[in-house]
């Protein structure tokens, strides 16, 4: 299991059922497992079914934060509103959280299903993905006060200095150091050159819409959850993320037939490729690296995270580094893949 694994809810939880008005709490929240950032529980009360989630509080105190989880969420209402299944937040006096002795919880309606392990995505799953994917891209979603995006790789100095930290930790995630950076390099310098010659087009959509933010209800039909992320990007380079995401096997390697799958559909769903494949194959490193850089800031941090956390980062920096190494190796033919559909 790669999440947090937390058990115990630490705020108030008379304070949370008062303030969202979901009723009386049913017995005690169980604690949902997999997630990467934040902690979730499962709530029963007199009125029903609640998924809880206590958000990062070192995300949270980023000066930023507020604004975009407040932007994320009018996206995933704008969404549900035009048709697309997206569970939003709950909102008190027009905010979608409550702080509760400097902690921020979340409370959204739960929903009965399943998310999938992207080795168990079939055919028919990666045909819907796709669809939904055209669908959000074509909604025209506009928030006001978005701006459109800057997209720069991470420097050399913040990735030299995160690994010179972790030098001197005697860790450096049990790999050569100098490998990591020698790395990371290459690949921001790839990513950068990418977006640089992407067509300046952008779309507000999801931005990570892979198989843990997909809940599939027992009639099969899909619900879109984890709206944090949500906001512009360059739709080719999101469709080439969601194709990689649930395409995965569990030994990392990447499906042809579901990858494809993916791609098919969005464009008999109307959808267009508006890039050379190969800079839309590059410019998915973004997420990627942002990632990477933000787990090794975790796994070498302890004024900010505990040693639970620091662990989840550790390990994260591993696994995101090796899926890097699999997608680098692999790009011609991805782009291949995308070519051979694309005609």
């Amino acid at each position: 299991m790669r999440g947090n694994q937390m058990t115990r809810l630490s705020v108030d939880l008379n304070a949370i059922c008062d303030g969202f008005e979901i009723g009386i709490p049913q017995g005690t929240p169980q604690p949902v497992t997999g997630g990467l950032l934040h902690r979730m529980w499962c709530l029963e009360t007199d009125h029903g079914r609640f998924a809880i989630k206590v958000l990062n509080s070192e995300i949270m105190s980023r000066p930023d934060a507020k604004t975009n989880y407040r932007m994320s969420e009018r996206v995933a209402h704008q969404a549900n509103i035009k048709g697309i299944r997206a569970v939003s937040a709950r909102t008190v006096d027009r905010q979608p959280w409550i702080e509760l002795h400097g902690e921020y919880v979340m409370v959204f309606d739960w929903v009965d299903g399943i998310t999938l392990l992207p080795e168990n995505c079939t055919s028919e799953h990666v045909k819907h993905i796709g669809e939904i994917l055209f669908q959000i891209h074509n909604l025209d979603i506009v928030i006001d006060g978005s701006a459109l995006p800057t997209f720069s790789a991470i420097s050399f100095d913040t990735w030299r200095y995160h690994i010179e930290n972790a030098r001197r930790d005697a860790s450096c995630w049990g790999l050569s150091c100098e490998s990591i950076l020698q790395d990371v390099t290459n690949w921001s310098r790839k990513y950068q050159d990418a977006v640089d010659n992407l067509p300046q087009k952008f779309v507000i959509s999801h931005r990570d819409l892979d198989s843990k933010n997909v809940i599939w209800n027992h009639e099969g039909i899909p619900y879109l959850i984890d709206w944090e992320s949500a906001g512009y990007i360059h739709p080719t380079v999101e469709l080439v993320e969601v194709a990689f995401n649930w395409s995965r096997s569990h030994d990392g390697t990447v499906s042809k037939e579901r990858f494809q799958g993916v791609i098919q559909a969005y464009l008999e769903a109307g959808g267009t490729l508006h890039s050379e494949v190969l800079d839309a194959v590059y410019g998915s490193f973004g997420g990627m690296l942002g990632w990477l850089e933000y787990n090794m800031r975790r796994s070498l941090n302890r004024d900010l995270f505990n040693m639970d956390d620091r662990e989840l980062g550790r390990r994260e920096v591993i696994h995101t580094l090796q899926e890097l190494e699999k997608l680098s190796q692999a790009v011609s033919d991805y782009a291949n893949w995308m070519a051979e559909v694309y005609g």
